[in-house]
């Protein structure tokens, strides 16, 4: 069901298939399995049975202390050095923390104190300026004594229940390494509380060479040290209301804590990667709104995290954009970041089952914690809910234009494309994704590069889109218009794979032209030039309409007594004279096109020859803008083989996306019969050398330089008449080419005579 402003439940804002048709994940088996295996790691007993809150599994605890798990407070191995009446020795730091944490606490410095008691080692670098400030200026005196008399003493009691809650080891996912941990609630709710109280060891040091350098921060140490110094850093109280909610959630006494979140890590192969190149996949149904938020309108789907390589970002520093924010109103993604190493290009981390805590509204500075948020989603018959999160890290570019370069294009598709073909084989393989605009904000990502790159994925991975641009409007227009004339074309994404490609050059000459309108003007070209091939020269649109309509929305509208008019105005310029191919620009649009109104409604073309209204696919043409009167200069070049080429900045190179940044090879030349009529043969006989290259300033440089070449090679053909007559006079005479050489060093006057190189006849006149 296609529409483009039908009212739905949540919002009118959007176009598109409508959002309850996109397919989900309620009622199917959720993405893995809860089965122990080599690559899937649970930490509970199975089967867990209804309603029931899942037990720890061994029922001892199992101790590790390595490199390929996480080292854990309650370790014997985790010692602390303590000095004592001039000695030194070495004391179970479990038994520190454990005493430290045991004795009351009733103000933020006293708390303070407590950890820094079993971090010596930071006793003159760690000052909780936020935690302080956040008791003596954000808080009132009834709140805080809330806090230090009953929530603290849970959250204490929850940490201190690790050696019995978490018996197994948890192992780390390591890069390149596919593998899943599977926890209980209350299991992250333990963990969590460790972390909030800074026990984790080998944790808390962020040098290059240090133990756990490539992984997140879990401590909160980063976050408590955080100092306001306007109103500007008030949101960084708000991020502590939310971990605050949480904690009295998840301690309150009528909370059942019986849900399972499973943490993966996937990464693609090499072998694993589309060859984007030869795509012959089509863009999927797509829903685009600009108003709700992934997680409130993307249930049941995959919800993208526009992720940092560290996960979870500056969710514990000053962050509080789109993944920091989802983290703090989902605390429980939080304990990713104990486990899960930095990402690479082609890797993915998916969380499946975690609970939402908290509303807010606001962004970034304006982020505001809004309440406790009821959780309803379902959930499957191992209390997983189906909410289930990828994250996946955009590239961030000091130069924004570098982004169209061709290795951060085909880095981009790899990335997005490991996160949207997770569960591919299961029940979820065809749930659709929920996104937006993938690192745009702070990554200084384009936009309308992004969405087409993750449409792109989408498809590949057999997979519906629903995208939420977050307000913006003119965006939500720009992708549904570029979307619907990508399907009404039967665009592969492989095409548009090689149109991306050759943007970049494109950028050089031209900095202004979108990537959409780039698009656009692609397949125009390419339009008109097959038109041109079939020889429809009398019914062939001129190359301001072309592009005019290909930039439309290509759909119907109902006819009116304005469409008349509208349609025998295109109507009676389709069949005008035919518009020799020239540089486009708005200086020198033809003058017989003539104004058509923004309101006028879209009429069918019937002056176009059948063979053409399959090529252009288009049965109606949407009205003409003004403001859309500006086309990329192009030239057209026709081969004697008849298959549409482009020789222009709007060329498309057919090559890998390896090779693609190698210099242009200079193309093939037929030659050509020297007559009275050069302007009527113009290029038809003749492939010339891709003019872009020559770096020219105007449309006059461009004609010029056609002009050149094109002289250069009615030259170089006379030349090779001439050698072929003479040839034939003297084999005619003696048979012999030597009568031929002599003659040429006689008219030369016994000197030798330099032969020219071919690159020679391409030198300007001096």
């Amino acid at each position: 069901m296609e529409s483009d402003n039908i009212s739905n439940n949540e919002t009118t804002n959007w176009k598109g298939t409508n959002k309850s048709l996109l397919p989900r994940s309620f009622g199917k088996r959720l993405c893995p399995s809860l089965k122990p295996s080599l690559e899937h790691t649970l930490l509970f007993k199975i089967p867990i049975g209804i309603n029931k809150i899942p037990e720890p599994y061994p029922k001892e605890y199992c101790d590790s202390w390595d490199d390929n798990h996480v080292k854990m407070p309650c370790s014997k191995h985790n010692l602390l050095l303590v000095h004592e009446n001039d000695k030194s020795s070495k004391k179970n730091r479990w038994d520190i923390i454990t005493n430290s944490l045991l004795k009351p606490i009733s103000s933020s410095e006293e708390l303070e104190k407590a950890i820094i008691s079993y971090n010596s080692k930071y006793k003159n670098q760690w000052r909780f300026y936020l935690l302080h400030s956040f008791f003596d200026e954000c808080l009132n005196e009834e709140e805080t004594e809330e806090f230090f008399i009953n929530l603290l003493p849970k959250i204490i009691k929850l940490a201190l229940q690790l050696p019995t809650l978490v018996t197994k080891p948890i192992p780390l996912l390591k890069q390149t390494h596919n593998h899943s941990i599977s926890l209980s609630q209350m299991q992250i709710a333990c963990l969590l509380a460790n972390a909030f109280l800074c026990t984790f060891p080998h944790r808390n040091v962020s040098s290059s060479k240090s133990e756990y350098s490539e992984y997140p921060h879990i401590n909160f140490n980063g976050l408590f040290q955080l100092m306001v110094t306007s109103s500007a850093d008030h949101y960084l109280y708000e991020k502590l209301k939310c971990i605050i909610c949480y904690f009295k959630k998840v301690t309150s006494a009528n909370s059942v804590l019986n849900g399972i979140v499973t943490y993966s890590r996937r990464r693609l192969p090499s072998g694993d990667l589309p060859y984007w190149l030869q795509s012959t996949k089509k863009l999927t149904n797509l829903y685009i709104t600009s108003d709700g938020t992934i997680e409130d309108n993307g249930d049941g789907m995959l919800q993208v995290d526009f992720a940092n390589k560290f996960i979870g970002g500056g969710v514990l520093g000053h962050g509080s954009v789109q993944e920091e924010i989802r983290f703090l109103i989902c605390p429980e993604l939080l304990l990713s970041q104990l486990f899960s190493e930095k990402m690479l290009h082609t890797e993915a981390i998916i969380i499946t089952g975690v609970e939402r805590f908290s509303d807010y509204s606001g962004y970034a500075d304006s982020f505001v914690w809004k309440g406790v948020h009821l959780d309803v989603t379902p959930v499957d018959e191992n209390n997983r809910r189906y909410t289930t999160v990828v994250a996946i890290d955009a590239l961030y570019y000091s130069d924004p234009k570098t982004q169209f370069k061709t290795k951060n294009l085909r880095r981009e598709l790899h990335k997005s494309f490991a996160g949207f073909s997770w569960g591919q084989g299961s029940e979820c393989s065809n749930v659709a994704i929920a996104t937006g605009n993938w690192g745009c904000g702070a990554f200084r990502g384009d936009s309308h590069l992004k969405s087409l790159l993750q449409l792109m994925s989408a498809a590949q991975a057999n997979r519906d889109v629903a995208y939420f641009t977050f307000g913006d409007t003119k965006l939500l227009d720009s992708i549904y218009s570029m979307h619907t004339f990508l399907k009404s074309q039967d665009i592969t994404v492989g095409e548009v794979t090689s149109i991306l490609i050759k943007y970049y050059a494109c950028l050089e000459t031209m900095p202004c032209v979108s990537v959409h309108d780039y698009i656009y003007d692609a397949f125009a070209n390419k339009a008109r030039q097959v038109l041109d091939n079939n020889e429809c020269k009398p019914k062939i649109f001129s190359q301001y309409l072309q592009n005019q309509v290909l930039r439309n929305n290509y759909k119907a509208e109902e006819s009116n007594t304005e469409d008349d008019k509208t349609s025998e105005q295109l109507h009676s310029l389709s069949s005008s004279s035919y518009v020799e191919s020239r540089p486009c620009s708005s200086s020198n649009l033809p003058e017989s096109i003539p104004e058509v109104s923004q309101s006028t409604s879209s009429n069918i073309i019937k002056s176009i020859s059948k063979e053409s209204q399959s090529l252009l696919s288009l049965s109606t043409i949407k009205s003409i803008s003004d403001d859309s009167k500006y086309c990329l200069n192009t030239t057209f070049i026709e081969s004697p083989s008849k298959k549409p080429q482009l020789s222009s900045s709007l060329s498309i190179i057919e090559s890998t996306p390896e090779k693609v940044e190698e210099e242009p090879k200079v193309i093939g030349v037929d030659s050509i019969d020297s007559t009275d009529h050069v302007d009527k043969q113009e290029t038809q006989d003749v492939r010339f050398l891709p003019v872009n290259q020559f770096r020219l300033k105007n449309d006059e440089e461009r004609t010029m330089c056609i002009k050149q070449q094109k002289n250069s090679w009615l030259q170089l053909n006379d030349s090779k008449k001439d050698f072929q007559s003479a040839i034939e006079k003297s084999s005619a005479v003696t048979g012999q080419l030597s009568i031929l050489k002599r003659d040429r060093e006689e008219q030369d006057g016994g000197k030798r005579v330099v032969k020219r190189k071919i690159s020679d006849y391409f030198s300007p006149k001096r």
